[in-house]
């Protein structure tokens, strides 16, 4: 009995320690996210990069506040990439660093800690932003502007891109089954290799690409602007082609 005892004893001491523990590292990660959502306030790049890179590096270590961080950079995003209203108010090379350290935090995180939170970077000014290989899947970019972005293999499947800019994008091997692109514009822009089955293209301009090789398998592309476009080596099976426009096709 006195032996029971004893390793009784010696397992809710061990408990109660594991306990602290985890109390001690809950607090350590809280003070962290404070300090770091502070730092994404300040006024100077510096600080303002630093409070990213801690905001990534503790989605990597707490799971459980993904869904958060994924809200507050998202955010974040939104309000320092609002698109100018002419050209002379275009963004210099500075101030655009850490908008793309932020694209970089949510584009290369594992969704699989999301929960319901949700990446919404909508009607966000991301012209010739890096994304290659991004997991962007369900994340809501109507009306962004990525006009000259390179999405080369990015993950897009079931995202909302309607009213999109993707003049002169890279969406080269891009998974974008399913994905919402109605009235986007797409002109000039690389899509070799990217599957777009199931897609939605209603109303959107592809005038003048070349899409030989592209899947686009029960995609929707009524009334869409399709002039010019090279379909030779397209999967067309199932699409819907009615009212769009399709003067100067070539294939498949």
């Amino acid at each position: 009995m006195g032996t029971l005892g004893v390793l009784i004893f010696a397992w809710l001491s061990i408990q109660q320690v594991d306990d602290e523990h985890a109390l001690t590292r809950e607090k350590q990660v809280t003070d962290r996210y404070n300090a770091a959502v502070n730092n994404i306030g300040g006024d100077s790049l510096e600080v303002r990069l630093g409070g990213i890179y801690a905001l990534q590096r503790i989605m990597e270590d707490s799971h459980r506040d993904q869904p958060s961080i994924v809200n507050v950079l998202s955010t974040y995003i939104r309000d320092h990439a609002k698109k100018p209203k002419q050209v002379t108010d275009l963004p210099d090379r500075k101030q655009v660093v850490d908008v793309q350290a932020a694209l970089t935090a949510l584009g290369y995180r594992d969704p699989a800690y999301d929960g319901t939170a949700r990446v919404d970077l909508s009607g966000s000014y991301l012209s010739r932003a890096y994304l290659r290989g991004a997991n962007l899947t369900g994340a809501n970019l109507t009306g962004a502007d990525l006009s000259g972005a390179t999405l080369l293999e990015a993950h897009l499947r079931g995202a909302y891109l309607s009213s999109a800019d993707l003049q002169e994008a890279d969406l080269k091997g891009a998974d974008l089954r399913s994905a919402d692109l109605r009235v986007a514009d797409l002109r000039d822009g690389f899509l070799d290799g990217a599957d777009l089955s199931g897609a939605t293209l209603r109303g959107a301009d592809l005038s003048s690409q070349v899409l030989s090789g592209v899947d686009l398998s029960g995609t929707i592309l009524s009334g869409a602007n399709l002039s010019g476009v090279d379909l030779h080596g397209a999967n067309l099976s199932g699409a819907d082609l009615r009212g769009a426009d399709l003067r100067g096709t070539t294939g498949p």
